[in-house]
């Protein structure tokens, strides 16, 4: 729960998109992120509202700044190498059990942030520290350097669509009434590795090792 106190503007004009930032977290935890206008946090952070648009042209750029803010605190606390150690599904599986630990807990603010996401996703503008897809990136890389993964494309373009099946996973969870989302992202991710057309007689996934299903070139004899 964060303070009630609201912290005073700082001097240093680079540190103003923080400052908001931070504000409008404890109004959006005291007051609920639906009850909460640009113009109130404007005042609660002591900025006019021409300085407030600059840094932030909507509310939902806010709550983004606030979210990811959040993941990265809470990334900075795994040990992300040796996710990408584990194996592609094995390292997957506690990193998005764990986010869905956290959705289930903010429920009440995702579906705003995931319509923006949706409205505003640019891979190019995605720092490399920042955010959700460096992160599905850097572990499709490592699967693919040990073969578990095709590399046929890049693992820039796997991590896009990988984020947008991840993000649709969430708006299906926020819209369909009983849904499990841990489920949800286990079939994600199942569908990302097998793809979703019908296997040949005799080929089935081995879903049971660090590497998850081979892929189906790696199967073939000499003579296909």
């Amino acid at each position: 729960m964060a303070s009630n106190r609201t912290p005073g503007r700082p001097s240093n004009r680079m540190l103003l998109p923080a400052h908001v930032a931070r504000v409008a977290a404890m109004l959006f935890d005291s007051r609920g992120y639906a009850a909460v206008t640009m113009e109130e946090i404007a005042a609660s952070a002591r900025v006019s509202k021409r300085t407030l648009y600059k840094y932030f042209a909507c509310k939902e750029a806010l709550l983004e700044r606030m979210l990811e803010d959040e993941l990265a605190r809470d990334l900075s606390a795994r040990d992300l190498d040796r996710d990408a150690r584990a194996g592609f599904r094995a390292g997957l599986s506690p990193l998005l059990h764990a986010s869905a630990r956290w959705c289930e807990q903010h429920a009440d603010v995702l579906l705003p942030y995931i319509r923006y996401k949706f409205a505003t996703f640019d891979p190019a503008a995605s720092g490399p520290d920042r955010g959700l897809l460096p992160l599905w990136t850097r572990l499709i890389r490592a699967a693919q350097q040990r073969g578990e993964l095709a590399a046929t494309q890049r693992p820039e373009q796997l991590g896009t669509y990988f984020h947008y099946l991840y993000l649709g996973a969430l708006m299906r969870w926020l819209t369909v009434p009983r849904i499990r989302l841990a489920g949800e992202f286990d079939t994600m991710v199942a569908l990302f590795v097998e793809g979703a057309g019908r296997r040949r007689p005799g080929i089935s996934a081995k879903s049971g090792d660090s590497g998850g299903i081979r892929t189906a070139r790696s199967r073939r004899g000499p003579s296909e």
